[in-house]
């Protein structure tokens, strides 16, 4: 068996002391000899050598003794030998030498066995010694296990720091026999201060506590400073002998001698310091520092649990309550789909009144089926660790639909079983409606709700597509309204709102199934005439419209006749693109309206020639104020009476640099239509009024100059302060203005029509009806609005005196004015007949080519200056 090197340094000591001893002898015995035969006598030689053996037994034991002796024997039989005969001896020599054979070895035996026993007595002295300290340090220990106990359970029970330090100080000087105990904390200041947490064993002590309240402490100052800035204990053996305390004098005062500081830490942050006084001096206890150390950090650890404990509990309490108020629903699904929880914002959301209508029951339940199978597909992604998210529709518990956003997460289980399903969910459905909405705006007419023209091409692009599959016809058809602007503008927007809507339903009931009928905007509606067989198809489609439009529409208690004009084309003979295909049928539209109207025109290859012309037209008619190539001609007005020239009336006059002088009747109504008349219209009336003004000047202040308004101009809202502007401009006196007015123009909003027309009166501007006889004719209005003159429209005028309705029609518009007080000025004489037709019947006033024929400034100021007169027919 192999000998360890343990074993060998144990056994060594051994060895030593078993050997040291016959040694010890060996060495006597060689220098007994030495000094023996070198003369010297040595004194009693055994009485040295029983020494030696006594040693040896006492040293190395009974056997180190037991050599030693044999050792001293044999020498004695040697040395006490007759000289010269050895191992012979007198007869006292022999009985010394038999004497020491016995009772060396014997006392060799008594020597070793007394050591051995002394050993032994010694070993248990010591184990026992061992023992009582063993047991002492137990006690001790568990007394600072139980107060650790005991103070760790007294601090999680406190309600709060305070309290807690409280129990540690006490607990800590009732144990260690300290008569102060005191905690120092960080104030709003970075310095220590005093808190009211303390202990006192003793009376005595009133004014050193008190002092302590009152002070504060910078890190490294004082006692309770020392601690908090190195974070470790800090022992004063008498505070007399201290620099580094402030408070010697109170503590002397109080008897107080010696002091311990303790930091308490949590982490690496000192959050309070504990100071204990006695009333005497006392050396630094290492082991009571470290009781009072580890108290200190089972406070650390329990004040940081319990911060902690408060700060979960408070951002609990938070979360909860921002959960509560989340205007989300906020909800946790099982792994099997039935909820687990949800907030007050999602219990409202499907309509739930108490969590346990809902809570265990699986949220499959809620939503449209159509929606269930994605649902739980959505679920498990979730719950393998996506993040996802999706929409559903789901049925409240009341009967509601709404629409829902679901954002979900993974949510571990604290209990190791099956994951959660975490899910912030939103109401969409407003967000649903608009986005339906918006698709419905952006393919369908809101006031309709018929295709708008997104849709209307798309519809005839699939249209095309499938008569190309089919070998089949398309039509494209165009209609517009006739004659709807002066319905709009008479009644009012609303009806004209109605009366498009009843439109929109007889059109939807007059075509085919699957053709299209769409409202591209105001007036204008398309249609596709889908899948035809023969051209006669779009025929009878067309004729069907017309019919439809033969009876009258009952809106908003009126009674409205309307008709339409449509442009008819045709694919694949006329074109082949959607875009191209529309263009056509709006041409062929255009030329139905020249065509009378209440008609349909099919699309021929020389109408978009014309369309073109017409929009060149616009287009130039855009710049060409800009470019000065408009003018205003000026008509005289005369007396028929007495031929003296009252006034003109000023019209407008387009000179195209390229195509000559415009027809008024051409670019008009298109200016109308474009808007451009509203910029026109505002430098007609100020040329006029400036013209006006110079004739004026040149000695003709009597003339007045007749301007005429459109409906454009005449429903701005700021038309009279306009007005009223250009006049204070130009100079020209408001008696000299005359504007001229059409029966339908001052009839649409009629209400309007009065507050303006009055405006007009009050700055006492004339106000003429142009082409009376051909609108309305109604006293009514005549009685009702402040009119100072009638101009007779020259369709009655033109066959007077031949034609005896137009000369009777003439003369009572007379006799009627002149009932009402208003004059009249008769429109296109042409002939001495009919100025004298006019004079005889008392009109007033009259204007025609019989005079003069509209006029450039320089020419009509040529005319005046010549004195021109109305000569009497």
């Amino acid at each position: 068996m192999a000998i360890s090197d343990q074993d060998l340094r144990s056994v060594q000591p051994d060895l030593r002391r078993s050997i040291g001893g016959p040694l010890l002898a060996v060495l006597a015995i060689v220098t007994l000899e030495i000094l023996s035969r070198s003369g010297l006598r040595i004194p009693n030689p055994p009485a040295i050598l029983l020494l030696i053996v006594a040693f040896s037994a006492f040293y190395g034991g009974t056997r180190s003794g037991l050599v030693s002796a044999t050792m001293a024997w044999m020498y004695f039989t040697y040395s006490f030998s007759i000289p010269g005969q050895w191992f012979h001896y007198t007869h006292d020599n022999f009985i010394r030498v038999a004497m020491w054979a016995v009772t060396t070895p014997a006392m060799a035996i008594m020597i070793g066995f007394l050591r051995r026993h002394a050993s032994r007595v010694s070993g248990l002295v010591a184990s026992n010694l061992e023992l009582k300290r063993q047991v002492l340090e137990r006690r001790r220990a568990e007394e600072e296990v139980r107060l650790l106990q005991s103070i760790t359970l007294s601090v999680s029970e406190a309600e709060d720091l305070h309290s807690a330090l409280e129990v540690v100080l006490r607990k800590v000087c009732e144990s260690a026999g300290w008569l102060l105990g005191q905690a120092w904390m960080q104030g709003e200041t970075d310095r220590l201060e005093c808190v009211p947490a303390s202990y006192m064993h003793t009376s005595g002590l009133d004014s050193f506590r008190k002092a302590s309240l009152e002070m504060t402490f910078a890190p490294g100052n004082g006692l309770p400073g020392q601690a908090w800035s190195s974070k470790k204990s800090q022992w004063i053996s008498d505070i007399v002998r201290e620099g580094n305390f402030p408070r010697t004098t109170l503590a002397k005062e109080a008897g107080l001698h010696a002091g311990l500081a303790v930091p308490v830490t949590a982490g690496d942050q000192v959050i309070a310091v504990l100071e204990f006084f006695v009333r005497e001096p006392r050396d630094e206890d290492e082991r009571l520092v470290n009781v009072v150390f580890g108290v200190a950090a089972q406070l650390g650890s329990v004040i940081q649990r319990k911060r902690m404990e408060t700060a979960l509990r408070r951002s609990e309490n938070q979360l909860r309550a921002i959960i509560e108020a989340e205007p989300e629903c906020v909800k946790i699904v099982a792994a099997d789909g039935t909820l687990v929880q949800m907030n007050a914002a999602g219990l409202a959301m499907i309509e739930a009144s108490r969590p346990e209508q809902v809570i265990g029951k699986p949220v499959w339940g809620l939503l449209m089926p159509e929606y269930r199978e994605p649902f739980r597909v959505f679920t498990e992604k979730v719950l393998q660790g996506e993040k996802a998210a999706m929409e559903y529709e789901i049925v409240g518990l009341k009967g509601t639909h709404r629409w829902l956003e679901s954002h979900a997460v993974r949510l571990p289980n604290e209990q190791d079983g099956p994951p959660f399903m975490l899910s912030i969910t939103r109401d969409i459905s407003e967000r649903k409606q608009v986005e339906r909405r918006l698709k419905q705006l952006a393919h369908f007419d809101s006031l309709t709700d018929l295709p708008n023209r997104v849709q209307f091409i798309e519809r005839l692009e699939q249209a095309i597509a499938d008569a190309n599959r089919h070998e089949r016809l398309v039509g494209v058809v165009f209609l517009d309204l006739d004659r709807f602007k002066y319905i709009n503008d008479s009644l009012g927007h609303e009806i004209g709102d109605l009366l498009i809507r009843e439109v929109a339903m007889r059109l939807s009931g007059a075509v085919r199934r699957g053709d299209t009928v769409a409202r591209l905007s105001g007036d204008e509606f398309a249609l596709v005439l889908a899948d035809m067989r023969h051209v006669d198809d779009a025929v009878f489609v067309a004729q069907k419209i017309l019919d439809v439009f033969r009876q009258s529409f009952r809106v908003a208690g009126h009674e409205l006749f309307v008709t339409a004009s449509m442009g008819i084309t045709l694919y694949p003979f006329d074109d082949r693109g959607a875009q191209d295909l529309l263009r056509n049928a709006d041409v062929a539209m255009y030329r139905a309206k020249e065509s009378g109207k209440n008609t349909y025109q099919f699309y021929v290859a020389e109408m978009t020639a014309k369309a073109t012309e017409r929009l060149a037209l616009e287009n130039d008619l855009r710049s060409a104020l800009e470019r000065s190539e408009l003018s205003l001609h000026y008509q005289p007005i005369a007396d028929c009476k007495t031929g003296r020239i009252l006034g003109m009336e000023a019209l407008l006059r387009w000179r195209h640099p390229v195509r000559g002088m415009i027809p008024p009747a051409l670019f008009i109504p298109l200016a109308e239509e474009t808007g451009f008349i509203i910029p026109i219209g505002e430098w007609v009336l100020r040329t006029a009024c400036e013209q006006c003004r110079i004739w004026h000047k040149q000695g003709f202040p009597s003339l007045y100059v007749s301007v005429n308004l459109s409906a454009r101009q005449f429903h701005q809202r700021d038309l009279a302060t306009s007005i009223y502007d250009i006049l204070r401009e130009t100079g020209l006196s408001p008696a000299s203005l005359f504007l001229e007015l059409t029966e339908g123009l001052i009839m649409q909003q009629a209400e309007s029509s009065v507050v303006t027309l009055r405006e007009l009166k009050a700055m006492e501007i004339r106000i003429s009806i142009d082409d009376f006889g051909t609108g309305y004719s109604s006293l009514g209005y005549l009685k009702r609005f402040p009119i100072d003159v009638l101009k007779i429209d020259q369709s009655f005028v033109r066959d007077i005196p031949g034609d005896t309705d137009d000369a009777a029609i003439a003369g009572a518009i007379v006799t009627m004015a002149h009932s009402l007080g208003l004059k009249v000025v008769a429109e296109g004489v042409e002939t001495a007949e009919q100025l004298k037709f006019m004079h005889e019947h008392s009109c007033d006033a009259m204007q025609g080519y019989y005079l003069s024929k509209p006029l450039p400034a320089e020419q009509f100021e040529a005319f005046l200056k010549n004195g021109t007169h109305l000569k009497s027919g």
